[in-house]
């Protein structure tokens, strides 16, 4: 059976299916603006968002290009070693940003509007404040790449677009829906891709595990395969394996090599939800929730977490059905990260591909999104405003939109220029910079007392430091080649410079922390 081919009646309904949502997206917006007066408001709204909102907003900037599209590529390039990166322990990590997460209301009350400000606010530091600000803008930037290549590899295999123009409309979309509805409005559609993104999930995982003829099949299929290098070139490696001993040092930068790598993407994946910025950044404009309320969001985040894992079954079935074929150049740049379009193509036909087209772009949208627009304030309300406290809103809230346009442009030109064969590797690589940076120095700042802002800022340089040193970029200077070491010593390095550093250097005075944490608890 060969993969399907796109059909104009195809892309008929795909475009019909991105329309409709962009239609509800950009109507979610524009109702939301008219509730924003001030640029605090349109940073964190009004403080009133519900569980329901928040709980589904979250799910939707985790479920981002890497979960709902590039975990197939995963599963589909490297069989059972790829499983390490889709997640196994991905509800861990979303439901410890959960538990984590309420305390920034503290800080909203507090005067921060940004997760570089609640630093600011939680070690009275400016400096803290921009060093923040700068790592999230390079993180950032990064991972928004992979957020680029999954909307242009599912409308260029549904419309025949070419690559570069779907990248394109990609970038114009997101600035549209930004600069109209700002927190609040992001939020709100954030909140409608999170309950799209859920279903399609869940939908064609299971359709997908009973079209390749459900688990027994799938194994007994990969078992007989072997590991092919985008471009087509094949080796001996057998796919039959929780790990993957491909040769360095190319395979020394995969997660799955060996159980080194496997530890720390492992430990990857329970950091990273708390340390996403764009993650943490969902609960600024949240209002205070009754326990029950607390279950039921707790109950959408268990939900939501598990449709990257059926993600990843759609790239196991599309392996044991159509084997490598998809590694070949054929399907350059995209390569194995096309098996869930063409999975969602094969399995549901027209209806359920234009709903996926419309889950991916709203993946893509909803990440990409609230990274830009954390970027773009990092700027304006972290650079500019603490700099300048005394410049206007008005001026700040123009300021900032102005600036979407940079963060839209730099991953864009990048993705256009250079994408990544297998964007899920490349969005893990900025993963483990911000789970080792910001799950210490914003997660854990706002629970530990001893905490202290030389503690922070040396985490952040030592963060920024090791991120330069991944072993596809300059650690093979330093012999760094392996990922698993590197990303183990990114992340327990920075926890360990983080908790000495602390340790040995000055908190703030006990009444100054007293607003941090009052002895009676006010949540």
């Amino acid at each position: 059976m060969a993969p399907p081919e796109a059909t104009p009646e195809l892309a008929i309904g795909v475009v019909a299916a991105i329309v409709a949502f962009l239609a509800v997206s950009i109507f979610l917006g524009l109702l939301f603006r008219k509730k924003t007066r001030t640029f605090e408001e349109w940073l964190v709204g009004h403080g009133d968002i519900g569980p329901l909102v928040t709980g589904f907003a979250l799910i939707a900037s985790y479920l981002s290009g890497w979960a709902i599209f590039g975990n197939a590529g995963l599963s589909y390039t490297y069989g059972w070693a790829g499983s390490w990166l889709i997640g196994t322990i991905c509800i861990m990590g979303i439901t410890l940003c959960l538990v984590l997460g309420y305390r920034m209301r503290r800080y909203v009350k507090l005067g921060a509007r940004t997760v570089p400000e609640m630093l600011k606010v939680r070690f009275e530091s400016k400096a803290l404040q921009a060093l923040a600000g700068l790592a999230m803008i390079v993180l950032l930037i990064v991972y928004s790449v992979g957020q680029y290549k999954a909307m242009a590899t599912v409308w260029t295999l549904t419309t025949n677009t070419p690559f570069q123009w779907s990248l394109i409309a990609t970038a114009v979309l997101v600035l549209l829906y930004i600069a109209v509805g700002g927190y609040t409005g992001t939020q709100w559609v954030s909140c409608f891709q999170g309950i799209l993104l859920t279903a399609v999930g869940w939908t064609l995982g299971v359709l997908a595990l009973m079209w390749a003829g459900g688990p027994a099949a799938i194994a007994e299929r990969i078992k007989t395969q072997t590991f092919t290098a985008p471009g087509g070139t094949p080796t001996s490696i057998p796919l039959d394996s929780y790990i993957l001993p491909l040769p360095p040092p190319e395979g020394l930068a995969f997660a799955g090599v060996d159980w080194t790598g496997v530890t720390a993407a492992i430990f990857m994946f329970l950091f990273m939800a708390t340390g996403f910025p764009h993650n943490i950044a969902r609960f600024l404009g949240a209002r205070k929730v009754t326990k029950r309320e607390y279950w039921v969001m707790l109950l959408i985040v268990l939900m939501g977490g598990l449709a990257p894992l059926w993600i990843g079954v759609v790239g196991f079935a599309g392996r044991a059905v159509w084997g490598d074929v998809l590694m070949t150049d054929a399907y350059k740049p995209m390569y194995g990260d096309a098996v869930g379009t063409l999975v969602s193509i094969s399995v549901g036909g027209i209806p359920l591909a234009s709903l996926f087209a419309a889950s991916v772009f709203a993946a893509s949208v909803a990440t990409l999104a609230g990274m830009v627009m954390i970027m773009a304030t990092n700027i304006t309300r972290d650079f500019i405003h603490n700099v300048k406290p005394t410049i206007s809103h008005k001026k700040l809230l123009w300021l900032t939109r102005l600036m979407l346009i940079p963060f839209i442009a730099i991953p864009l030109w990048w993705t256009l220029t250079s994408p990544p064969p297998v964007l899920s590797e490349l969005m893990a690589g900025s993963a483990v910079a911000q789970a080792g940076i910001f799950f210490f120095v914003v997660g854990v700042s706002m629970y530990w007392r001893r905490a202290t802002k030389w503690g922070a800022i040396a985490a952040i340089i030592y963060g920024l430091i090791l991120t330069v040193l991944h072993p596809k970029a300059y650690g093979k200077l330093l012999g760094l080649y392996h990922w698993g070491y590197w990303a183990l010593l990114l992340m327990f390095g920075s926890a360990t410079v983080y908790f000495l550093v602390s340790l040995a250097t000055k908190p703030l005075d006990e009444e100054k922390l007293e607003k941090m944490f009052p002895k009676h608890k006010t949540n």
